[in-house]
């Protein structure tokens, strides 16, 4: 995740003359101003309710979409295909083959079929994390239990940092501030950890006494953590903030469920006192400190946590997308389908894209225009013409 600037969601049609398209901006321009409803992040109760919102099942605009591109079939059929890693810009992807005790990783072409060998690797490729422009990769590669590489690796495929570390797993978060910061926590066999940050503009790691293993970036030197009592089970923890450079903690809101860090946008989920077995999503623009909107879901119990479904954020779209269930209860045993849901930044309003499919992880391509799908990533959903389809043949 990066600082992006702001950018032109509008790939304009040939056949407009100049002056109507500065007229259609205009027009953007006022209905985007006007959908706006910010708040400040202690007006909790001024937000209006999400069954006050106009809930749309519209296609997406092609404006915001650009024009409908065919999409080529990777077949891989005799390599031992791992999982497709990430999103290498807008028109490739970076996917792995394990080859014996390490990995090869290739990059596709999604619209004319071309592959090249982007990187080996002599350890397997367990995970693999683009930072917020695309600029940098870092791969998480093992072969031992006790013992991983973190590998950076640049657009061209060169190595620029190699860290090996003692651990049993690895968690990490790219800094959307600072595009070549990433926080690692290492896990040891006993589940004790580590926490440190890793610069890339230097190549060197900081410790940092982090006791929350699983952080999210707010800001460019803050980190936000739900502090969770390690002697209990439960459903909520408060949510607090924490400066790495001044080493100075603070408490957000209390009663969290889950929560997520992107570009200028905090979301936090928490319980909705006013209905059953319903959660809130809130969303925040942590640089303006303001309560931009709000929303409410059915929530599914999970053991001794509620069950949050997949979700991913689009910073060029300012759109934060989720997998909605249709009804509450126990996640064990819903045997419903989900709606994956656009939630729009700027408007307030609330799109379903797709209805009635899983709930399986998402990778968004950097404009938004497609999104891998599936616990391989195998799958691709075109979001203009709202279809899923299958990007590997296996």
């Amino acid at each position: 995740m990066s600082i992006r600037s702001d950018y032109d969601l509008y790939p304009w049609k040939r056949g407009e003359s100049k002056l109507m398209r500065i007229f259609i901006v205009f027009l953007y321009f006022v209905f985007f101003l006007a959908g706006c409803n910010s708040h400040q992040l202690s007006e909790l109760g001024e937000v209006p309710r999400s069954g006050d919102k106009n809930v749309t099942k519209s296609p997406v605009p092609v404006e915001f979409l650009g024009e409908s591109r065919q999409l080529q079939t990777l077949d891989i059929t005799g390599e031992s295909f791992n999982t497709v890693g990430e999103w290498y810009d807008n028109e490739s992807i970076l996917y792995v083959s394990d080859n014996g005790s390490g990995s090869s990783i290739y990059k596709y072409n999604i619209f004319n079929g071309e592959k090249e060998l982007f990187l080996e690797t002599k350890s397997q490729v367990l995970t693999m994390k683009a930072n917020e422009d695309h600029s940098l990769f870092l791969l998480h590669t093992s072969n031992s239990n006790n013992q991983a590489t973190l590998i950076a690796v640049n657009k061209q495929g060169t190595v620029i940092y190699e860290w090996d570390i003692e651990s049993y797993d690895v968690s990490y978060s790219w800094n959307p501030y600072e595009t070549d910061q990433v926080f690692v926590t290492s896990f040891l066999e006993d589940w004790s950890f580590q926490t440190q940050v890793l610069d890339l503009s230097n190549n060197t790691v900081t410790k940092h006494e982090v006791f929350q293993p699983f952080i999210q970036w707010i800001g460019p030197q803050t980190i936000s953590y739900l502090k969770w009592d390690q002697n209990e089970l439960g459903y909520f923890a408060p949510l607090h903030s924490y400066n790495l450079v001044k080493k100075t903690e603070a408490l957000l809101f209390e009663n969290i469920i889950s929560f997520a860090g992107f570009h200028h946008l905090l979301v936090t989920y928490e319980l909705d006192n006013e209905r059953d077995s319903h959660g809130k999503i809130s969303f925040y623009n942590t640089e303006m400190n303001k309560k931009l909107h709000e929303f409410s879901i059915p929530l599914l119990s999970d053991y001794s946590k509620w069950y949050i479904p997949s979700f991913n954020y689009v910073t060029i779209q300012k759109k934060f997308y989720s997998f909605r269930p249709y009804s509450t209860g126990s996640f064990d045993t819903y045997s419903e389908k989900f709606d994956l849901v656009a939630y729009d930044m700027v408007s307030g309003s609330e799109e379903v894209v797709l209805e009635k499919i899983d709930d399986l992880p998402l990778s968004f391509s950097p404009e938004g225009y497609y999104c891998l799908y599936g616990y391989q990533l195998e799958n691709i959903i075109d979001l203009k013409n709202k279809k899923v389809m299958q990007l590997v043949t296996f």
